[in-house]
């Protein structure tokens, strides 16, 4: 695997090192790492993908608006880390990803955001205060008081709004292909194409394919169709806008959260240059870094060991 380190600001010996600037350096150093650890030859090899998981362990809670969303913990903790889907997928989707995490001394939350997977699909509530309280309310059933956020694609604008809100709870965060606290909208006639696919499994599947470099497992790629398949219209356009259009940019000051930010080299939609200006340039303050992976947007599902590893990482030193 090809590891890009970029873009954080210099900091001078005179500056003394903070608690953040050990754990994104932590892991920014460790991706270097992953060059002798996982080679492409060998990374994708017999074996090298683990099987999916069974569906089984799932739990739910009900929200204080009676919203039923499902969830999944594994670990013990006592560090938590609370991952959160993109668009039309399920928390199933860092499956490949935490079978690769060393699990010690931690706890993995996945769950489904609500109108996707097992979660309930109701027709409202697709707002950026909605679904951070759905966050902390999963981390709450869970017994998680403080958690670092894993937030890939459209969740990572989610993490950073949790890491604004409630910032005494959000021990840190992974923005994983994530989508800037700015307005970005998309072109109307992109997501009239990418909503307007709702319910076609063949027409989403060429979507995705979209998002892919590595080869991934088509059992893989079956289970995301599986549940994006599902997800109603109005679910995929309603998160679709609330990723794109609300901005909460000119607070961004006032996040503290240490922040990594992993991206793909390959990726069309949040490339290396949106992420380095839009992601990781207005939280620098924060000692943000961008490591960048040698596959596409998917990075938990294209590069599992790796993201493995890179969370580890950083969570290393917040242990």
């Amino acid at each position: 695997m090809d590891v890009a380190n970029s873009d954080g600001p210099t900091r001078t010996p005179a500056v003394a090192i903070s608690r953040r600037d050990v754990i994104i350096g932590v892991a920014a150093a460790a991706a270097g790492a992953f060059v002798a650890r996982d080679q492409h030859a060998d990374a994708f090899a017999a074996g090298a993908w683990p099987v999916a998981l069974e569906e089984d362990g799932m739990e739910s809670i009900r929200t204080d608006d009676g919203v039923t969303l499902a969830y999944r913990t594994r670990g013990e903790g006592p560090l938590n880390l609370l991952f959160m889907h993109g668009w039309a997928g399920s928390g199933a989707f860092f499956d490949e990803t935490i079978k690769h995490l060393d699990l010690t001394g931690l706890r993995a939350i996945t769950y489904d955001l609500r109108g996707h997977g097992a979660s309930d699909k109701p027709e409202t509530g697709y707002t950026l205060d909605r679904f951070a309280l759905d966050a902390f309310a999963v981390a709450d059933a869970a017994g998680a008081g403080e958690v670092v956020v894993v937030g890939y694609s459209m969740s990572g604008k989610f993490s950073q709004y949790m890491a604004l809100i409630e910032p005494d709870r959000v021990r840190g965060q992974i923005l994983v292909s994530g989508w800037p606290a700015a307005t970005i909208p998309l072109p109307a006639e992109t997501q009239d194409d990418w909503v307007g696919r709702a319910g076609d499994r063949a027409r989403l599947e060429e979507l995705e394919r979209q998002f892919l470099t590595q080869p991934v497992p088509d059992e893989v790629v079956d289970a995301w169709l599986d549940d994006a398949v599902k997800v109603p219209r109005l679910v995929l356009d309603e998160t679709l806008t609330m990723a794109v259009e609300p901005s909460f940019a000119d607070r961004l000051g006032e996040i503290e959260t240490p922040t990594l930010v992993v991206g793909g080299l390959h990726d069309p939609v949040a490339t290396p240059d949106f992420l380095r200006q839009l992601v990781v340039a207005p939280l620098a303050h924060a000692g943000a870094r961008l490591v960048l992976a040698d596959c596409n947007h998917d990075v938990p599902i294209e590069q599992p060991r790796q993201m493995a590893g890179l969370l580890e990482a950083f969570i290393a030193a917040a242990r």
